[in-house]
């Protein structure tokens, strides 16, 4: 698989994860005018037509397919051992990119360190860059908690791997790309080592800020007003989230958390109250369509990149918010 960029395809209850679309459209997208296939490997116990023409939808220019019964659900030695030794029986592609969800911080190492080669753990940004006529991975991640960017490489080896945060790229849509999918049967080499004795689905709030239209976001500055944030989102139909600074308090769960070390959004509208804007923030709301900032420091940083800013106690303005939803979703009723 010489000068291929390789996806993980990452599937939960038969259902594929979007992030595996995301890297897809993205690899797709930054390689359209180079000679470097953007392949996908689905690793599973049965591939559907639907799921395999989403993949190809998404850009896949092949669609290779793990395909046997151990591989329904996810297991740490059967995921990592048909992967690698696929990759010794058919060739190491050039770059390999995993979903940087729990699953894929569980293979990536497994399979990087199964076939000697170095991974970026947690990226957010991608770049492909042409050297010697293949394809090089600029993968670039948060760094000594977030205080800086650094960009790795890793060319001595291959494949050069990084994983990947959700949330972080657009899904493209490739009407014209050709279906093309291989069926391959792995190599388990045996049972597995690992003995699942039993599933159980933690009782936790469900939090859809990946996939939110509009969001509201509070910081340290009213971290006594969660309660109005949560009103707010009931009547406009919308999600709460808040920064690192609430969740270390112990105020809302780390599910909540926008930011470098919690969730990358991109709602339509982002309405940030007593948020400072500090770089580990803003990285994982930036994409946001329309921001809308509330703070008292007319230097907060928030607003270096807000669409609409209201320099003003946040405390006081939530209230005068909520007073004005109830009042318009009464007269629309």
């Amino acid at each position: 698989m010489k000068n291929t960029v390789l996806i993980f395809v990452e599937q939960r209850d038969g259902k594929i994860q979007t992030v595996s679309f995301e890297l897809i459209s993205e690899s797709r997208r930054l390689l359209k005018d180079t000679n470097f296939p953007v392949k996908a490997l689905f690793v599973t116990d049965k591939a559907t037509d639907a799921q395999i023409n989403d993949l190809v939808l998404a850009g896949a220019e092949e669609v290779i397919v793990l395909e046997d019964p151990a591989l329904g659900q996810y297991d740490t030695h059967n995921y990592s051992r048909a992967i690698t030794n696929f990759f010794e029986k058919e060739g190491r592609p050039e770059i390999f990119l995993v979903g940087s969800t729990l699953l894929g911080r569980d293979l990536a190492p497994r399979v990087s360190a199964r076939i000697r080669t170095g991974l970026t753990a947690d990226a957010t940004i991608l770049e492909f860059k042409e050297e010697g006529g293949r394809p090089i991975l600029y993968a670039t991640r948060p760094a000594l908690g977030g205080n800086i960017f650094a960009t790795i490489l890793c060319t001595d080896h291959i494949p050069q791997m990084a994983s990947i945060r959700p949330g972080i790229f657009e899904i493209s849509s490739f009407k014209d790309n050709k279906k093309n999918v291989r069926i391959v049967k792995p190599e388990l080499d045996g049972g597995s080592k690992v003995k699942i004795l039993k599933r159980e689905k933690l009782n936790v709030p469900k939090q859809n800020l990946d996939k939110a239209k509009l969001i509201f976001a509070g910081g340290r500055g009213v971290s006594t007003q969660l309660a109005q944030l949560q009103e707010l989102a009931e009547i406009a139909g919308g999600e709460v989230a808040v920064s690192r600074a609430v969740v270390d308090a112990q105020l809302a769960p780390k599910s909540q958390q926008v930011g470098q070390t919690g969730v990358t959004v991109r709602p339509v509208v982002y309405v940030a109250s007593g948020i400072s804007g500090a770089i580990q923030h803003i990285a994982g709301m930036e994409n946001s369509e329309l921001i809308i900032a509330v703070n008292t420091d007319p230097k907060a940083l928030i607003f270096d990149i807000a669409d609409f800013s209201i320099i003003a106690d946040a405390n006081k303005v939530l209230p005068l918010l909520v007073d004005k939803l109830k009042v318009l979703r009464h007269f629309k009723r």
